[in-house]
């Protein structure tokens, strides 16, 4: 079909839609929002989505009857994690001119019925307001393991985690962006994440293929991202993608790389971090943290390529263009900081008083880099057990002989994970020098740079984040601001010349994270 003539039923078609009010159906007034492929029409109790009679090649709606077969494969396949919501198909008619869902009439179309879930229970915005905890990002991954666990396997799906699909992927990709080199992204990036892309596949051959071999390929959800999981009395996890098998259907990293990429757009890479390391723990999937570079690359440039595609939409406003030229912009960059990751092999020390942003730091950085992250918190949990319980500064576990054995088994724990991944981070306060002095030991062992960043924040702010932490009961630290105060008592660390950053963590996660990144890697390069 000639462009000029799609576009003009695509215009049709939308008009058409605005003239659907199915009020009394969907518990009205109705709202309309539109994505790249859909038109979704939200009611106060009911949704209706429909299919936008569009081809980008690899999805197809543009006759009434590939419209209906989409429906009922979203029907079909959402169902397996999320019954309770997607209601079926439904018919539209049309009776002397007007559209309706009810009544006589020919059917013109289709759309798919669902639940109406509340908003403020959507990840992202719970995110946005900052009442996303660990405690829930912990439940998210765990039911996303669960699914995975239930969920198709096979030769037939197989096929789509093998490297012949993978780098047929990624060959689709580079193809439909080019012609956004210089719009949403510029060319040293698409080379750079090109080169990075072409590297990993040849050298990663055999974890690649190990996938498959260790049924790590599944049928799966394809689209994992904040706003599509509503946090309710369960986990509901909408909008799996049904135009497409190769897109729902690969390796499980791959999904859970899309949650964390997309909790590290939003701000909150520590969470990204987290959300991985709590579906390992739930999944039992010991090659998963290998494969979490190139998957978040991977997600990242896909939604770049997704937005940049609406930049050439007819239905689209200047302002929408913008914005999502804006963010496209955002996602190939995050792209390309996945795809800069460390080639010398590094120990990362995080450290500061408590209350600092230590842990939410040392996640961030280790998502971004690729890498992974052991707490003096974590180790002390495991070392003692029930014996860990909140106690004075240097009381309990927290004595003298306690810590020395916690930061023992910490430099023990990161010497193993430095032999499997070249490199790993350390987040504890290291406010001693003999605790900073077993990790620089373990680091010159292995050949490996130490790195120190030291996190500092003004005390009043560091009270409000030890105060909400504790209020909202979070992460496995039991500092309270009388700790912070004994401390602060401690003489401070002594900066060691090129190999120590000294960073106030009082700016947003995201900007102390791409901060502390950067100078590691800039710190790579030097050698």
């Amino acid at each position: 079909m000639p462009d000029s003539e799609a576009k003009r039923e695509l215009a049709s078609w939308l008009e058409s839609v605005h003239r659907l009010n199915p009020i009394d159906e969907l518990g009205g007034p109705i709202e309309i929002r539109q994505t790249h492929i859909s038109v979704v029409l939200l009611g106060r109790q009911r949704v209706l989505k429909l299919k936008k009679p569009v081809d980008f090649g690899f999805l197809d709606y543009t006759t009434l009857e590939k419209r209906r077969a989409a429906c009922e494969a979203e029907v079909r396949l959402n169902s397996r994690i999320s019954p309770e919501v997607y209601l079926g198909i439904q018919p539209i008619r049309e009776d002397a001119g007007v559209l309706r869902l009810a009544g006589p009439g020919p059917v013109v179309d289709y759309g798919v019925l669902m639940q109406r879930l509340p908003a403020d229970r959507m990840l992202d915005e719970m995110i946005r307001r900052d009442a996303a905890t660990e405690a829930i990002v912990d439940r998210v991954a765990a039911r996303l393991a669960g699914f995975h666990r239930i969920t198709r396997r096979g030769l037939d799906v197989e096929v789509y985690g093998g490297l012949p699909a993978i780098e047929g992927n990624w060959k689709e990709n580079f193809q439909q962006t080019e012609t956004f080199v210089g719009r949403t992204l510029s060319r040293e990036s698409f080379d750079q994440i090109r080169d990075w892309v072409r590297t990993s596949l040849r050298r990663d051959r055999e974890a690649f293929e190990s996938r498959v071999r260790e049924n790590r390929i599944v049928d799966g959800h394809g689209d994992v991202r904040c706003e599509s999981v509503c946090i309710v009395d369960g986990i509901t996890i909408l909008d799996c993608i049904e135009f497409n098998e190769r897109f729902r259907c690969g390796d499980v990293a791959s999904e859970i790389a899309f949650l964390a990429m997309d909790l590290d757009a939003l701000g909150r890479p520590d969470l990204g971090y987290f959300a991985s390391e709590r579906y390992q723990v739930a999944s039992g999937d010991r090659g998963l943290w290998q494969m979490l570079p190139f998957y978040r690359c991977y997600r990242a440039y896909v939604r770049g390529k997704v937005l940049s595609l609406r930049l050439d939409q007819p239905d689209n406003t200047k302002v929408d263009r913008d914005r999502s030229a804006t963010r496209a912009s955002a996602f190939f960059d995050l792209a390309r900081r996945y795809a800069s990751r460390l080639q010398q092999p590094s120990v990362i020390l995080v450290s500061g008083r408590s209350g600092t942003g230590k842990t939410a730091l040392a996640r961030a950085v280790a998502g971004e880099l690729g890498l992974r992250v052991v707490s003096t918190d974590a180790v002390r949990a495991e070392l003692f057990g029930d014996l860990k319980a909140p106690a004075e500064f240097g009381q309990g576990v927290y004595r003298e002989d306690s810590t020395i054995r916690t930061y023992e088994a910490l430099v023990a724990k990161g010497c193993g994970i430095l032999g499997e991944d070249h490199s790993v981070v350390l987040d504890g306060t290291f406010l001693k020098e003999r605790y900073r002095a077993l990790a620089g030991e373990m680091a010159h062992r292995a050949g490996a740079h130490l790195r120190v960043i030291g996190c500092t924040l003004a005390p009043e702010e560091t009270r409000q984040r030890i105060e909400k932490r504790a209020l909202r009961q979070e992460g496995l630290s039991d500092a309270t601001w009388k700790t912070y105060l004994r401390q602060r008592e401690e003489p401070a660390p002594r900066e060691a010349r090129h190999s120590w950053l000294s960073l106030d963590t009082a700016p947003a996660l995201t900007e102390c994270s791409r901060q502390a990144s950067d100078w590691l890697r800039e710190h790579d390069e030097e050698g």
